[in-house]
């Protein structure tokens, strides 16, 4: 790209390209001044001698040129032809260009289809636009953003470049957080980064360009230094705002969307009949109407991964608009199954119409509880479910300090550890449950305190609540919060902020309840006292202690490390993803099988020598991903007091979502074309109605 003056230049064609059109206007020069020849012809009158004497005039191979009309006309033309080849347009009169960094979300909700041909496409074909926008010294990057961040493309001015990296933007299966893309954003786009030898934002403040559907949380403590933030909302336009009356339902129900979702899928032995699984799920309608449909068990063949499953039952479900639909099959034990749930529903995502679980293989947890003697903790492992489902070890913070105590944790011994009102100065080579602690690490140096905060709400659809419904009830007197790590999934949120979440590190999970259960001997809650503690507990066992009847009671989702307990001896397993691919998985030298490309739902096969083998599910199983309403634009009509409360908030700044689309680039090549085809059908009327000057 070459610039003069007020004006820049952005030409197409190469150098040969140009050499080869320069000769076009010499060529039609030459022509004029070429000698014609003439066959001698006889006439009767000496009226037509003074022509041809013009005509003789031409003695040599070149002559004066004469004023010529049409001649003008078609270099005229040519010159018009060959200005809208070097792509001509205005540059901009800042000494510096302006910096766009262009973030796309690609999570899970953006392959929804109520978009054409998708959002994400839609969200791409928006940035697109912006690169074409690009003028002489601007430069911009590109990042895509699911449950990770990932840079697409450093700062660079190459308009072809962008928009191939762009194009390479493919959607994943992952759920949404935007903190991750903002800490990348302002780590990379903030002063002292150089690229192509200039400062990226040394004078100008960069345009953050954010193309979501707004499904993820308000980022709440973040500050976006010097960007500017500007969200573009893709998906459809929500309904126009209905007043409601003061005594209404708050709480409510969003906009409905066109989608059919499971959130919920499990497989355990029946307590009554142990021959019996009972395979279990939740799916829930997001539409305003209600829908019939049908929900199928099928059997997949793990020799085969990639044939047809074979359909083993099938439940009618009527699901009211906006509501759940509970489901039940039952299957006699035949030994490890791998299965999967199938609701027959035509929507907008399809991701989440399908669920997967297994049945066999039960196994105890091994958990090691470190309290100082709180009895209504240590109490519930005494009891014959516990008993059943675990292997527990209690000792006290002094005890967990002893060498052979932190050996055995650092080696992976347990399942599960639980830290009562004590923090370690290491992460555990384990899942981890904080009471009244958090896990060390920068993230939790500087909680928030809170006196008597109020249960607001509670994530019902986590498997860790599943069965809590009495939080509203429970009275805390001291607590903390922290903002959770990128990634983290809140389970319990207070009029102070969040007080219990789930974050993973490293191929584990660690959950924190940011209150202890007593202080000093004395009750700090009242929780231990209530029916969901044991059911919190229970629910602990299973999902972060590994504990179960089936294997269809661990949970995974995607994009997340999923760490493998195997029964071999062996440095290395082989992991089979859904599409029978094969990964090889080294050991760890804490001597567990961590897999890292649990990307997409599905069954997995781990196996190994000896015909060992472990199946494991992959589920999306996310309210956010699967509700497709749009977040982040005010519904036409809604009140000036309202407006507020749909902006999406990113650190103290409300923002306010916008479908505008940019205008094209403003370019002249189009005007001198059509100049030039004014001159042709000018030339071509002279030429016709013999015309002469």
């Amino acid at each position: 790209m070459n610039n003069l003056g007020p004006i820049q230049f952005a030409t197409p064609l190469g150098g040969l390209a140009w050499a080869i059109l320069a000769g076009v206007p010499v060529g039609i020069i030459a022509l004029y001044f070429l000698k014609l020849r003439r066959h001698p012809v006889q006439v009767p009158s000496t009226l037509l001698w003074r022509r041809s004497l013009e005509d003789l005039h031409v003695n040599s191979l070149f002559q004066r040129l004469r004023r010529n009309l049409l001649l003008f006309l078609q270099l005229l033309t040519i010159a018009f032809v060959m200005l809208a080849l070097l792509g001509p347009r205005l540059k901009g009169t800042t000494g510096q260009g302006q910096r766009y960094v262009l973030a796309i979300d690609n999570s899970a909700s953006m392959s929804a289809t109520d978009i054409t041909p998708s959002r994400l496409e839609k969200a791409k074909e928006e940035a697109r636009k912006v690169v074409e926008t690009m003028t002489g010294n601007d430069l911009a990057m590109i990042i895509s953003f699911s449950d990770k961040a990932r840079v697409v493309s450093n700062y660079t001015g190459n308009r072809s470049e962008l928009t191939r990296r762009i194009d390479s933007v493919t959607p994943t299966e992952a759920p949404t957080s935007l903190r991750e893309a903002l800490q990348v954003a302002a780590g990379l786009a903030n002063p002292s980064k150089m690229v192509e030898g200039v400062a990226a934002t040394s004078i100008v403040t960069p345009e953050l360009k954010i193309y979501t559907d707004g499904g993820f949380a308000d980022v709440d403590g973040f500050s976006l230094g010097n960007l500017k933030p500007e969200v573009f909302v893709i998906g459809p336009k929500p309904p126009a705002y209905v007043a409601t009356s003061p005594d209404a339902d708050t709480r409510s129900k969003r906009n409905a969307s066109d989608n059919v979702a499971i959130l919920a899928l499990q497989a355990r032995r029946n307590d009554e009949k142990t021959d019996l699984f009972e395979v279990f799920g939740r799916a829930h309608n997001y539409r305003a109407v209600a829908v019939a449909t049908e929900a199928r068990l099928l059997r997949h063949d793990p020799a085969n991964p990639k044939a047809e499953p074979t359909l083993i039952d099938a439940i009618a479900l009527a699901i009211p608009a906006q509501s759940d639909q509970s489901f039940k099959f039952d299957l006699p034990d035949t030994g490890l199954a791998e299965l999967e749930v199938r609701i027959d529903v035509k929507d907008a995502l399809a991701l989440d119409n399908r669920a997967f679980t297994l049945v066999g293989s039960p196994r105890k947890a091994r958990v090691l509880v470190i309290s100082e003697g709180n009895r209504y903790l240590n109490d519930t492992w005494k009891t014959p479910l516990a008993e059943q489902r675990a292997e527990v070890t209690m000792i006290t913070p002094d005890a967990a300090k002893a060498e052979g105590s932190t050996r055995a944790v650092a080696a992976g011994n347990y399942d599960l550890v639980i830290y009562d009102g004590t923090r370690p100065d290491q992460p555990p080579e384990a899942n981890a449950l904080y009471f009244g602690a958090f896990p060390p690490g920068p993230a939790f140096e500087k909680p928030k305190d809170l006196d008597q905060p109020a249960i607001l709400d509670w994530n019902v659809a986590h498997p860790l609540m599943q069965y809590v419904r009495d939080l509203s009830t429970i009275r805390i007197l001291k607590a903390q919060t922290v903002d959770p790590p990128p990634g983290s999934t809140t389970l319990i949120e207070t009029n102070g902020g969040p007080i219990a979440f789930v974050t993973p590190r490293s191929g584990f999970v660690d959950a924190v309840i940011g209150f202890p259960l007593m202080v000093n001997r004395e009750f700090n809650t009242d929780w231990p006292l209530k029916v969901s503690f044991p059911l919190f507990l229970a629910n602990a066992l299973e999902v972060m202690g590994n504990a179960r009847e089936s294997l269809g009671e661990e949970t995974h989702a995607p994009g997340l490390p999923v760490t493998l307990r195997v029964e071999s001896l062996g440095d290395s397993i082989e992991v089979a993803d859904p599409s029978g691919k094969n990964l090889t998985v080294k050991r760890s030298p804490q001597g567990s099988f961590i897999y890292q490309n649990a990307d997409v739902t599905g069954l997995y096969n781990a196996s190994w020598p000896n015909q060992g083998r472990l199946p494991f599910a992959v589920n999306l199983f996310d309210i956010r991903e699967s509700d497709l309403s749009v977040r982040g634009l005010a519904p036409d009509g809604a009140p000036e007091a309202l407006e507020e409360s749909y902006k999406i908030k990113i650190g103290y700044n409300p923002v306010q979502g916008t479908q505008k689309t940019v205008s094209a680039r403003n370019d002249w090549w189009w005007l001198l074309a059509t100049f030039a085809l004014i001159v042709v059908l000018l030339e071509w009327y002279i030429y016709n109605r013999r015309v002469y000057i």
